[in-house]
């Protein structure tokens, strides 16, 4: 199954070379900022297949995957290991959280691992052994570990945490669904394949958005000024659904969405949205629909700014365009 799916994004990746038109069966996605437990990688649809090449970093690192399934859905979990010369083979466990899923209090789990109130969680089968296989078309080497499939016990959002027991770090492809869909490729995922067969570093972050994760606090001050006539404007509702996430709508006017050209020079009136609770900054959004898969029982505060590609807030008058929601002014259809 793996040699399949790798196989497949190997070939894209010749295409890519040779200038031919993308079609991609298995859908690549690099792990640019770090997944957390408040801004996990939402999968799409779990009933395609996508393969998330992901770091464990720094040590004590989760890395959280959340997704969607019907009750009685069959969908499969996997777990490959970029196999890096000199280094063994690195060893992360899964486990999945979620409604329906009985509680077990003899899991050896991560204290710092979030599982919901009333939801249990499970360990992901993979086997006692990886197997060492050779991708001819990228000439690359990988650990593979078994596949899994998990059966989704009712109709819910369902999370997947990984992590390694002993707290080392390392790299992995994490592999969910099944169906092969043949789509445009991520050109950034494809630039950075290479790297993923080089051992991390303690002190050196694998994240190419570490940058704009560790200015958070200072974004909304760091203004690409515009004039105020013809500026971008950003206005945003929430609205509850009924499995516990909320989704946020972006409306914007004077403004085009592009996140193909995030982290490119700055243009007028484009780039994408920085989503902030409470001060931090927890997300990118890219389009006028944001999924929020939980929000604290405390919050207080939801903001979001027009950023642009470069990442600059764009600025009227001195003023960041953002617009914010208060919990505390919620009516009851959350306008």
């Amino acid at each position: 199954m793996r040699s399949k799916w790798i196989t497949g994004i190997l070939f894209v990746c010749l295409l890519l070379t040779a200038q031919t038109p993308l079609a991609l069966a298995h859908q690549p996605v690099c792990e640019f900022a770090d997944l957390t437990a408040s801004a996990p990688w939402q999968v799409p649809d779990a009933t395609i297949s996508y393969a998330y090449f992901g770091n464990v970093h720094p040590a004590g690192d989760i890395d959280y995957f959340r997704f969607q399934a019907r009750a009685g859905q069959s969908v499969l979990l996997s777990l490959s290991i970029p196999a890096i010369e000199g280094i063994e083979v690195f060893s992360p466990l899964l486990a999945i959280t979620g409604p329906g899923i009985p509680a077990d209090g003899q899991l050896d789990l991560p204290t710092d691992l979030r599982i919901q109130p009333g939801q249990g969680a499970a360990m992901v089968s993979l086997g006692e052994n990886p197997r060492y296989w050779f991708e001819p078309f990228g000439r690359k080497y990988f650990w593979n570990w078994d596949d899994s499939y998990f059966t989704a016990p009712q109709t819910a959002e369902y999370t997947v945490a990984l992590w390694h027991p002993a707290n080392e770090i390392g790299r992995y492809s994490f592999v969910i669904g099944q169906r092969e869909v043949f789509a445009g490729a991520d050109m950034d995922c494809f630039a950075t394949y290479g790297q993923y067969w080089t051992p991390l570093s303690e002190t050196a972050s694998p994240y190419r958005d570490e940058a704009d994760i560790s200015q958070e606090a200072h974004d909304l001050a760091n203004l690409l000024e515009v004039p105020a006539d013809g500026a971008p404007e950003v206005r945003i509702r929430l609205f509850p659904l009924s499995n516990g996430a909320y989704l946020l709508s972006v409306k914007t006017s004077n403004f085009e969405f592009a996140p193909h050209l995030a982290d490119q020079a700055a243009a007028l009136n484009q780039g994408h949205a920085h989503l902030y609770l409470d001060g931090e900054k927890i997300s990118r959004i890219y389009g006028k629909w944001h999924q929020i898969a939980r929000l604290p029982d405390d919050w207080q505060q939801l903001t979001v700014a027009l950023n642009a590609n470069d990442h600059r807030v764009f600025g009227a008058d001195g003023n960041a365009i953002a617009d914010s929601i208060w919990r505390a002014d919620l009516s009851g259809d959350t306008g």
